[in-house]
């Protein structure tokens, strides 16, 4: 991780930055061919400052950022009351881990997982699950290396659009990712 690098709970002054920074991941992840304008209506109502003002006001909700003093690398957006996707995939979702591509591969995303882990023990919970593109061979191989295993298959619908996702689950009594 960059040597000024530091994680902590998101704040309003964050909002500005996990919209900008949503959107490059997004788009850098889906419209690989172009932005058709389904996805720009997507992330522009998805992830916009007022979206994330939501998330921050949301109880059940855990929203973690990684910064340096030259701004955001990645963040953390954790639900602790999520609906399974499928039996037995938990009921801690982690809707989001995104890192900039520039920032990928430094361990930004390691403590942004190990953050979560805490946050489910701390939650009183074994397991969290989440969903990730099946083109993103990047992330699902990140998601193998720290112990995620593959439970599944989703479809995530957005805006008339698709995109098939694979959903992939942590057992935290399992040996492997550190979290302390």
């Amino acid at each position: 991780m960059p040597p000024n690098a530091e994680l902590r709970d998101a704040t309003s002054a964050d909002l500005d930055a996990l919209a900008a920074l949503s959107i490059e991941v997004w788009l850098d992840t889906y419209a690989l061919d172009g932005i058709p304008d389904n996805h720009a209506r997507h992330v522009l109502r998805t992830y916009s400052p007022q979206a994330f003002a939501g998330v921050l006001q949301d109880p059940d909700k855990r929203l973690i950022v990684c910064r340096t003093d030259a701004g955001l690398l990645g963040y953390l957006q954790l639900d602790l009351e999520a609906k399974p996707v499928q039996p037995g995939s938990g009921t801690v979702e982690i809707e989001t881990l995104y890192v900039r591509r520039h920032h990928q591969g430094m361990g930004v995303g390691c403590k942004l997982l190990e953050a979560a882990c805490r946050l489910v023990r701390q939650a009183g919970q074994p397991k969290f699950f989440l969903t990730v593109y099946e083109g993103n061979e990047k992330a699902i191989g990140f998601y193998k290396a720290q112990g995620l295993i593959e439970e599944g298959r989703w479809t995530f619908d957005f805006e008339g659009g698709s995109a098939p996702n694979l959903i992939m689950t942590r057992d935290l009594s399992d040996a492997g990712l550190k979290t302390d």
